[in-house]
């Protein structure tokens, strides 16, 4: 689907022109092939690829038919939602930068890029396809930093499921979405540095840095490293806490051992009394018709001195 703004002053609007030739803006996402494929073959590009695998992000420089230079780049959103796919864990955002048109790509629609483009007022409308793209990465950032954020509930769910007497055997479920989390937003984040760096040397230069493009393009940095000391810090918290569950278990399955070990040799006793009563020799109490009850009896308290020796010796 394509959706086109027009810059109204320094104001985008959604505009109803179906002519994107005349839109300042245009946002595509979903099954739209032909378009993209468009400009792939007159820009000798890949952005069909760069949608479909989401892996890894995307910059270079063209040169159009008026000579002005253009820009492509791209970078990863991540996203967190329950019981999602590793590989659907991110997905690509792709812009065409010229001179007085944005393109914007993705494979499926992101609600934080069309609130955003909906009645956004500009700073400077002599570069806002600049402004555009950055305060676009902006919201996105900062939309996937809350999400990060909100990690730190689910690791907290799974110290209380921890925390909880019982078996452990439904926090391996929790421990490896959280850990393929981990796997797929620091992949993003590492490969979005790329990204930063490619619109920090296209966007700014020494002799002449516009501040506000500038101070964007700072906040943006910050905003990812944060997004790597977080994921640093709960990606090691994750580890300690695999190691943890781990020996749980060990543990629990070493008590589950020892007192089955307890009851064998507890048993043990009156097998063995058992046993011997019931040789064909003459035994005590054979002809006694209480002889059952002292055989047990017997068995009984032979049982319970066993028990209370280990007991004293702290075997139990």
């Amino acid at each position: 689907m394509l959706k086109n703004y027009s810059l109204t002053k320094d104001t985008l609007l959604v505009s109803s022109e179906s002519n994107i030739k005349n839109s300042s803006v245009v946002y595509v996402y979903g099954d739209e092939r032909e378009y993209i494929e468009s400009f792939d073959h007159k820009y000798d590009l890949k952005i069909g690829n760069i949608l479909t695998f989401d892996d890894q992000v995307a910059y270079d420089t063209m040169i159009d038919r008026n000579d002005e230079k253009s820009l492509l780049v791209s970078f990863l959103f991540s996203k967190i939602h329950e019981g999602g796919l590793l590989d659907n864990l991110t997905t690509s955002v792709v812009f065409l930068v010229f001179k007085n048109k944005l393109i914007i790509f993705t494979n499926h629609k992101l609600n934080s890029i069309s609130e955003l483009l909906s009645n956004m007022v500009l700073r400077d409308v002599n570069n806002f396809t600049e402004e555009v793209l950055l305060k676009i990465m902006q919201k996105d950032f900062h939309v996937m930093l809350n999400n990060l954020r909100g990690v730190k509930e689910k690791i907290d769910d799974l110290d209380s499921e921890i925390s909880t007497p019982g078996p452990l055997r439904p926090t391996f479920g929790d421990l490896l979405t959280l850990r393929k989390y981990i796997i797929a937003l620091s992949a993003t984040y590492g490969a979005n540095h790329k990204a930063l760096d490619f619109i920090k040397k296209n966007f700014t230069t020494n002799n002449d840095i516009d501040f506000t493009t500038k101070k964007i393009i700072d906040e943006i940095y910050d905003t990812s490293d944060t997004m790597d000391k977080i994921i640093l810090g709960y990606s090691q918290y994750l580890d300690a806490l695999g190691n943890m569950i781990n020996n749980m278990i060990s543990y629990q399955l070493n008590m589950i051992m020892k007192t089955l070990t307890e009851i064998s040799i507890v048993l043990t006793i009156p097998a063995i009394i058992f046993g011997f009563w019931g040789i064909n020799v003459h035994v005590p109490f054979e002809k006694s018709s209480y002889g059952v009850f002292a055989v047990l009896i017997i068995s009984v308290i032979l049982s319970l001195i066993c028990w209370f020796w280990m007991r004293r010796k702290k075997y139990l």
